[in-house]
C-alpha cells in the first residue's frame, strides 16, 4: 500500500529568485504600523511585475518535466494548474474563473504556495517577512505575510486571506490524472529553470538515516504539509508519513481524513463529520477514500458523483525551516 489514511481532528482548523521587478520603483512605506518585529522584514518596496488574468493552455501543449512541481486548485471538477516555475517572475498571479476573482501565490524560498479570494489586485511587494513572500493589494495598499495568511502592515493588517486550498504535486500526476485540467501557460520568459526537480526521491526525502530528534523532527530543507488550527498550532505530515499502513489519529473534536502518497507526492486533508464512514483505496488513484454510500473521492476531494469534501481552511506545504520560523507549536504523527 503506497498511502496512508489519517484521521484527525481539529478544533476548527528571494531576496532570491524573483528574476524581474518592475522598472519603477513604488513609494516606500514610512508608517510603521506593522505588526511583526520589523527587523524580520527585509528587503525594499519594489513591487514584482503584474500578473493580471494571465493565458491557460491545455495539459498536451504544455512541455515540463514529469518531476517539475504544480499547484492544483479546483473549483468542482474544474482543475487549473500553476507549475511553480512558471510564477517565478511574479509570485502572485491575478486569476478569475467565471467571475470569482482570486490569487495564487508561490514563494520560492519557502517553497509556499497559497491561494485566495480577492476582490482587488495583489502583486509581491519586494519585502520578505521572515524570508517569505509578502503580497501587496492595491485597493489598501496593505501588506500581507504569505505564510502567516493575514495582513501585517496597513488597513488590512490582523485581516485573514479568505483562503482557496492548494494541492502540491507533479506535473506527472497532472499530466497521468488530470488530462483536461487548464494550465497556466507560462512565464513571460522560459529562461527560468526549476530547482525543485522531483527525481527518483520525494523532496523531503534527503536519504540520512540518523534520527537525531526521537524520529518526528523534519530536517531543515524537508517538505511537509502542515494544517494550522484556530490557535496557530500545526499538524504537520511528513511524506514518509504516507509510505506504509494506514494509521488514525484523533485531535480534539473536528475529525479530517489525511490522505498521502510519498511516491505520487502529495497530501491532502478532507472534513469528514465521521471518519468511520470512509474507507480507503489501494491502487485506484487519483481516488483514494470511499464513503459507506460508495461514492468514490479523488485527491482534489471530488466525488465519483460530483460532490466535494471541505479541506482545511488553513494549510499548505512548505519547508520544515519555514514552518519553524513562524510557529512554535506543533503536532506530529507518532511512530509506531
Amino acid at each position: 500500500m503506497w498511502f496512508r489514511l489519517v484521521f484527525i481532528g481539529v478544533l476548527s482548523i528571494f531576496i532570491v529568485s524573483c528574476s524581474s521587478k518592475n522598472d519603477l520603483q513604488a513609494d516606500i512605506i514610512t508608517d510603521s504600523d506593522w505588526i511583526v518585529d520589523e527587523l524580520d522584514v527585509t528587503g525594499e518596496f519594489f513591487l514584482y511585475p503584474l500578473a493580471l488574468n494571465p493565458n491557460f493552455d491545455s495539459v498536451q501543449s504544455i512541455n515540463l518535466a514529469n518531476g517539475e512541481l504544480v499547484g492544483i486548485v479546483n473549483f468542482g471538477n474544474q482543475v487549473i494548474v500553476y507549475p511553480y516555475v512558471y510564477t517565478f517572475e511574479n509570485e502572485v498571479i491575478n486569476s478569475e474563473f467565471q467571475g470569482r476573482k482570486y490569487a495564487f501565490t508561490y514563494c520560492p524560498i519557502t517553497k509556499s504556495a497559497i491561494a485566495f479570494n480577492r476582490t482587488g489586485i495583489f502583486r509581491a511587494s519586494g519585502y520578505l517577512y521572515k524570508n517569505n513572500l509578502t503580497p501587496w493589494d492595491a485597493e489598501t495598499e496593505s501588506i500581507w505575510s504569505q505564510m502567516l495568511i493575514k495582513g501585517i502592515q496597513g488597513d488590512r493588517k490582523n485581516n485573514r486571506f479568505n483562503t482557496i486550498p492548494v494541492l502540491e504535486t507533479t506535473w506527472g500526476v497532472v499530466k497521468s490524472f488530470f488530462p483536461n485540467a487548464k494550465v497556466l501557460a507560462g512565464p513571460p520568459s522560459l529562461n527560468n529553470k526549476s530547482s525543485l526537480k522531483y527525481n527518483s526521491k520525494p523532496p523531503d526525502d534527503t536519504g540520512n538515516t540518523d534520527d537525531d530528534s526521537g524520529g518526528n523532527i523534519p530536517n531543515n530543507d524537508d517538505f511537509v504539509y502542515g494544517i494550522i488550527d484556530d490557535f496557530d498550532n500545526v499538524h504537520i505530515f511528513k511524506y514518509s508519513d504516507f509510505s506504509n499502513q494506514m494509521i488514525v489519529k484523533i485531535i480534539r473534536n473536528q475529525e479530517y481524513i489525511i490522505v498521502g502518497n510519498q511516491s505520487k507526492r502529495f497530501i491532502n486533508a478532507f472534513k469528514v463529520s465521521n471518519a468511520n464512514d470512509f474507507e480507503e483505496l489501494e491502487n485506484q488513484l487519483p481516488y483514494v477514500i470511499k464513503n459507506k454510500n460508495g461514492v468514490k473521492y479523488n485527491i482534489l476531494g471530488v466525488g465519483s458523483n460530483g460532490s466535494t469534501l471541505e479541506k482545511p481552511k488553513y494549510a499548505y506545504v512548505a519547508i520544515w525551516r519555514a514552518w519553524e520560523d513562524f510557529y512554535s507549536s506543533f503536532n506530529f504523527i507518532d511512530k509506531e
